[in-house]
């Protein structure tokens, strides 16, 4: 009827179709939404927001399931490696022992042996040895205490030599017992790895476990460290691009503060774990090793901004901290390199491994894996730890 209408005033021209056209646009609509569909418009609109927080809370709790498993794996695995070396060194050491006594059965047998034929017959027959010669009494005297004393020493050697292989057998024995020990060491460590390797590979297999956002922070400092010469360099722009995004971070939350809600249900909070909320203490030891270099330690460059932990070949590697993956790649002469922001501002280098485990972006609690070292015969990893942009001694924080 209305259109009816309008159309007699208007007429039926092409300008007329047009003006028609944009009153039906700009007139408002013949039925308003009654208050019973907008409640259920609202409702559902509720209902959705809610299973979309469950949905988000169970992914949650899955991964922060997986996570403490992969932190329970590496442990596991860093226990098998230290019984390992404790075992491998109990086994050298019984292998030196069996050589020792050996050494010393075969030095004693060399000792003894010139004079057992002599000492045999002297110990059997002394006097007519020394009656068929032709001297004076007093002497044949001293020569049978001589003889005497030569006999005696002759049976303390043997008994020497006697202990001596006694001793080489029980080490021998030991030093089976001890590989056998080795033996079964090895094969405990190599299953824990397996294990650990298939629990991150099924953790690869599955959505990435960090967003969009941190996901483009993570290349921006990718990008900020392949421009970086040296370390230090490279962790001072890792500083400044982090700042950068803490502040458009801030400054969207304060945009989103002052925007109205316009009846849009509430936002979830944000996952637990942030490197602002982790509490930062003293956590595992990143490897199963010993210092062969410590921080401040005098060098051809220089004193050390961190510490050198020599480990066994193949060892892993894990987060002495929880916090934000900040870099995970190969850089300069350090191999691969992974940078962990423990807590703002507070940086964590490990250096020297020869595979990584994790990337850029990824968020970790602390004993997750990162990493494995190389096959070499005496691998390295290299620890430096950051708080304001300046080295600290990373001992503390990895209980050394």
């Amino acid at each position: 009827m209305a259109r009816a209408g309008a159309e007699q005033v208007l007429g039926s021209g092409p300008m007329a179709r047009l003006l028609l056209a944009l009153l039906c646009l700009l007139a408002p609509p013949a039925l308003a939404e009654t208050p019973r569909e907008a409640r259920a418009r609202a409702a559902e609109a509720e209902r959705i927001a809610a299973e979309a927080r469950e949905r988000r809370a169970a992914a949650e709790a899955e991964a922060a399931r997986l996570a403490e498993a992969r932190v329970a794996g590496a442990a596991r695995v860093q226990a098998t490696e230290r019984e390992l070396l404790a075992t491998a060194r109990r086994a050298e050491a019984a292998r030196a022992a069996e050589r020792a006594a050996r050494a010393e059965a075969e030095a004693l047998t060399r000792r003894i042996a010139p004079l057992l034929p002599v000492l045999a017959r002297v110990a059997t027959q002394p006097a007519p040895l020394l009656l068929a010669a032709p001297l004076p009494p007093e002497e044949v005297a001293l020569g049978l205490a001589a003889m005497r004393a030569m006999v005696r020493e002759a049976q303390l050697l043997a008994e020497a030599l006697r202990e001596a292989e006694a001793r080489a057998l029980r080490e021998a024995a030991e030093a089976l017992r001890e590989a056998a020990r080795l033996r079964l060491a090895e094969a405990a460590a190599r299953e824990a790895a397996a294990a650990l390797d298939a629990q991150l590979e099924a953790a690869h297999g599955r959505a990435a476990q960090y967003g969009a956002a941190e996901r483009a922070a993570a290349a921006r400092a990718e990008e900020a460290m392949a421009r970086a010469r040296s370390l230090e360099e490279a962790l001072a722009r890792l500083e400044q691009e982090e700042a950068r995004a803490r502040a458009r971070a801030e400054a969207a939350e304060r945009r989103a503060a002052r925007r109205p809600a316009r009846g849009r249900a509430p936002e979830p909070p944000a996952p637990a774990g942030t490197p602002a909320a982790a509490a930062l203490g003293p956590g595992p030891p990143p490897v199963v090793g010993e210092v062969v270099r410590g921080f401040a330690s005098p060098g051809e460059g220089g004193p050390a901004r961190g510490v050198t932990l020599a480990a066994a070949p193949g060892a892993r590697v894990v987060a002495p901290c929880a916090g934000l993956v900040a870099f995970a790649a190969p850089f300069r002469s350090y191999g691969r390199l992974v940078i962990l922001e423990c807590a703002p501002g507070q940086h964590l280098v490990l250096g020297g491994l020869e595979r990584l485990d994790v990337q850029a972006g990824q968020r970790l609690r602390a004993g997750e894996p990162v990493g494995v070292l190389g096959q070499g015969p005496r691998p390295t990893l290299y620890v430096e730890w950051r708080r304001g942009g300046e080295p600290v001694d990373p001992r503390p924080l990895l209980r050394m």
